[in-house]
């Protein structure tokens, strides 16, 4: 796996008369050699990887080959793929990702990319900038991470290669395939090359997961247990579970990818190139879901009866309890994600005298996603008296047992399919999604005089203009109420309706590493059955909670998505950059020194309303919902701008020959995702949450570091390097969230009925102000044997502190203490062997989650092994294993039986063939 280990720093810039040589990279040890000798000749803190031969990355994924990196951390999805990365303590919106240092569009409402829609046969090496420089892109705390596609110049002469590849997964047992190919020719003496790269992947995933389990503190509060009409300590203050939902999420993940590359060598003095790429990642997803609303409330308040009975208590916890009126919800969800990523752009270098030469970029990035209103939420339940129980338990999901109002258990009729359309009625129907459009246009122009003046080498200078627009629309049904026409209508079954919609479904290995105790086999919901079986009702009265006529009539077409200005948004932002960077060399040191100033205008334009009324008259009956009024949404446009100087300073010396020492210090800055920076405003009264939160401020300022490094690398023998780091950092600005409590925002409702009266709301809106401290420690080794066997290894140390209000938090979220990385190689003329263990320790997912208690996840080890045999010089077979330790993701709030996450993906094994000529 071509990695280097521990800190290293941006290659510096060799003019085009230079010589020279020509280094052909082939297989892992090569690999590792070229990243090694990047990091030495590097002029900042950098880690590097390079691709093993041309269109073949260290790993399936560009964001796994990364996790072998020193200071990296994954962020997993389905299917355990990667695809955020986490740098030096530091989430993915604190760094910047780049194509050939251009900045990528995304389809997210962030600026965080999302490695999963990139396939690593377009790649060709990739840079993590931990220091800064002057000279590059701002815009990254953790760290800078710079792609690069191959070129064809590099490595002359007609070079072809092409791989398949098949997979299978052992929890979902379903298997998919990939073929790549990658030609590259030079002709006109070498002066002209043209490169292209094809890929295309069909497989599917799946990850079984909790995706609910909600804790309140209000429900109960508090419960006379032992029935002696006593509240005691242990019985106050009590946690509950209100829901639960977990089941399935299956993906189709096609992936598209292709890049073509032009370049012409005009003289010795101008270089030119033309390079263009495009991916489509195709990824339907389908969830299979089952519900439990369990939360307590009063069903009789003169009597004090209770929905909970049989309740047990340990520590404030409840961890048991029968539930009375228990409706047993299935859901089917389905999201429609197709996303379409582009980059075009033209680069020129001129040497325009042997002291100075120029550099010239343009190019233009766009990413979009097509899904306004295409994703579905459709959920059904089973009407009647029913009985539940539920028990927690340590390291798993809870056990939950349902008994139908006929006497039959739940997941006994689940097992043998006698559940059905005459037994599962109307509910939920959610219809929404968003179509999102990122475009990046940048323009930028360097220089670099040579000066020889002492031990001032050279001078690089540079002028960079950026705008970047992102634009989401939201469709959706829930603000017109479309989505909860048919709520809590369970006794209206599908087959008094003439409809067929439900489906059994029976998984493999359903929910494996979980544990507990429920139903194993559920139903599946048809989305276009369950909406054509809405017009039967079409025309028919609505009726009350006590089954009068509302004086309205049931119309399936307000069902149907609208358009949502109030959470949709256009932001546009627009940079200009100024840098100058002095580099200095002396005998056994070296020097770079700069600032860059950068300037950044913002404009948001989004839409905004206010809720007018809140009519509430079941407020008793958990899944039930009130209806809302809204006022017509008026449009809102905000306006924000700020100027930084951002100065860097990188050192080295060279204590001996095979012994360098770094220091570098740099001002730093992160701005804002760009939804952050749209006052969209969205609330949850629907589901009696009466919080009212603002997703964004043009306002805001980025957040900003003061950071420093110091590193030492010993490269003890050929290919080989004993490294390490220590890293600080100051964070202030920090991006935190403004909490007014019962605020009247001029709301009034009707709740149960008790007459119109004002509606306190909580307000959350982001603002700046808070501040966090990173200190780090990097090891890292990389050394190689003269049998052909080799040894990689990392260990990273983060301890953080996280401030809100000027009050010590704990650590920043998603960060773990402690992360590790070890492979041990293999490699001769013929055999290519391999496997790696990459830790991640616990880390705070949530620092506040309910009831001051942090939301922690449980350490992961992801083994990977691979095994290639060369059948002939141009002939390859491999085999590799993923996730071999069937590692899944578990989540708890302090407590190994309060469950706050669970995500289990199973192991998967690819085998594969390549040639090259």
């Amino acid at each position: 796996m071509g990695v280097t280990l521990g800190a290293a720093a941006l290659g510096e810039e060799t003019s085009s008369s230079d010589p020279l040589e020509e280094i052909v990279v082939s297989g892992t040890r090569a690999a590792l050699a070229e990243s090694l000798d990047k990091k030495r000749e590097a002029a900042i803190v950098q880690d590097s990887i390079v691709a093993e031969d041309l269109g073949r990355f260290p790993d399936d994924n560009v964001a796994d080959s990364l996790s072998h990196i020193t200071g990296i951390t994954l962020q997993r999805t389905r299917g355990g793929e990667g695809q955020y990365v986490n740098v030096r303590g530091l989430g993915p919106e604190f760094s910047i990702v780049t194509l050939n240092n251009r900045i990528l569009a995304t389809d997210g409402d962030g600026r965080e990319f999302a490695f999963d829609v990139l396939p690593s046969e377009i790649i060709a090496g990739a840079d993590v900038f931990k220091s800064a420089n002057a000279v590059n892109l701002e815009g990254s705390i953790g760290g800078a991470i710079n792609l690069t596609s191959a070129r064809p110049l590099d490595r002359p002469g007609l070079r072809t290669s092409l791989s398949v590849e098949g997979d299978y997964n052992d929890l979902s047992e379903n298997s998919g395939y990939k073929v790549s190919g990658v030609i590259s020719d030079t002709f006109a003496e070498d002066r002209m090359g043209v490169l292209f790269t094809a890929v295309y992947q069909d497989t599917e995933v799946r990850s079984d997961a909790v995706h609910e389990f909600f804790i309140t503190p209000d429900s109960p509060g508090e419960f006379d247990a032992n029935g002696d009409g006593e509240i005691s300590d242990a019985e106050s203050e009590l946690l509950g579970l209100c829901c639960t939902s977990f089941g399935t999420r299956i993906q189709e993940r096609k992936r598209t990818g292709l890049t073509g590359v032009w370049q012409w060598q005009v003289n010795d003095a101008f270089q030119m190139t033309v390079d263009g790429m495009f991916t489509r990642l195709d990824a339907p997803t389908v969830g299979y879901h089952q519900s439990y609303y369990v939360e307590d409330s009063i069903l009789d308040e003169d009597a004090g009866l209770h929905r909970w009975s049989n309740v047990s208590i340990r520590d404030h916890w409840v961890t048991g309890m029968d539930i009375d009126q228990l409706v047993p919800e299935v859901s089917t969800i389905t999201e429609h994600r197709v996303v379409d990523t582009t980059q075009f752009g033209w680069n020129a270098a001129w040497q325009a005298s042997d002291q100075l030469k120029f550099t010239f970029d343009a190019y233009r990035s766009k990413a979009e996603r097509d899904s306004g209103g295409k994703d579905t939420w459709m959920v059904s339940g089973i009407g009647g008296h029913h009985i539940g129980r539920v028990d927690m338990r340590s390291g798993g999901v809870p056990n939950i047992a349902v008994t139908l109002e006929d006497g039959r258990d739940l997941a006994a009729a689940l097992q043998s399919g006698a559940l059905g359309d005459a037994d599962y009625g109307l509910h939920f129907i959610g219809l929404s999604g968003t179509d999102v459009t990122d475009e990046v246009t940048g323009l930028s122009i360097g220089g670099e005089l040579k000066l020889e003046f002492g031990a001032l080498e050279t001078v690089q200078f540079g002028v960079s203009s950026t705008d970047r627009n992102k634009v989401r629309n939201t469709l959706e049904n829930d603000t017109n109420g479309g989505s909860c026409q048919y709520c809590d209508m369970y006794d209206t079954t599908f087959e008094s309706l003439g409809a067929n919609v439900v489906r059994p479904v029976s998984l493999p290995n359903f929910m494996r590493n979980a544990g507990g105790s429920y139903p194993r086999r559920f139903v599946s919901i048809r989305a276009s059955e369950y909406l054509n079986a809405l017009r039967a009702l079409d025309g028919q009265p609505i009726l009350d909670e006590h089954g009068e006529p509302t004086g309205d009539v049931f119309d399936s077409s307000l069902t149907a998505p609208e358009f949502n200005p109030v959470q949709s948004y256009d932001v546009d932002e627009e940079t200009t950059a100024l840098y100058l960077n002095a580099n200095f060399r002396g005998d056994a040191w070296f020097a770079s020194a700069g600032v860059r100033w950068i300037s950044t205008d913002t404009t948001a334009k989004t839409a905004v309303d206010s809720i007018e009324f809140v009519d509430d008259p079941t407020p008793g009956i958990p899944t039930s919902h009130p209806d809302v009024t809204y006022s017509p949404a008026e449009p809102l446009t905000q306006k924000g701008s700020y100027d930084k100087f951002l100065p860097a300073l990188n050192v080295g010396y060279w204590l001996r020959d095979d012994v360098l020492l770094r220091f570098a210090t740099a001002k730093v800055m992160a701005r804002p995702s760009l939804n952050q920076l749209a006052p969209t405003r969205i609330d949850n009264t629907l589901d009696r949450s009466y919080l009212v939160v603002y997703d964004g401020n043009a306002d805001l300022q980025p957040v900003e570091a003061d950071q420093a490094d110091l590193s030492a690398e010993w490269y003890f023998a050929d290919k080989s390097v004993l490294s390490a780091a220590v890293f600080w950092k100051k964070i202030t600005n920090f991006i935190t969230t403004e909490l007014q409590e019962n605020i009247d925002i001029g709301v009034v409702g009707n709740i149960g009925g008790a007459g119109e009266a004002p509606v306190l709301y909580d307000v959350s809106r982001p603002i700046n102000g808070d501040k966090a401290k990173v200190l780090g420690a990097e090891l890292g080794l990389q050394h190689f044997f003269d049998n052909g066997f080799g040894v990689r290894a990392n260990y990273t140390y983060t301890d953080t502190k996280a401030y809100v209000g000027g009050v010590h938090v704990g650590p920043l979220e998603n960060v773990s203490e402690s992360a590790y990385s070890v492979a041990l190689m293999f490699e001769n003329d013929r055999w290519d062997v391999q496997l790696a263990a990459d830790y991640s320790g616990e880390y705070t997912e949530v620092s506040d989650s309910v009831a001051d208690r942090s939301q922690q996840v449980e350490p992961i080890t992801w083994v990977t092994a691979s095994v290639a045999y060369k059948i002939t010089e141009g002939l390859s077979v491999s085999l590799e294993g993923r996730n071999l330790l069937d590692e899944y993701y578990v989540a708890y709030l302090g407590r190994n039986d309060m469950l706050a996450g669970f995500e289990t993906w199973g192991r998967s094994y690819l085998v594969g063939a390549s040639a090259k000529f």
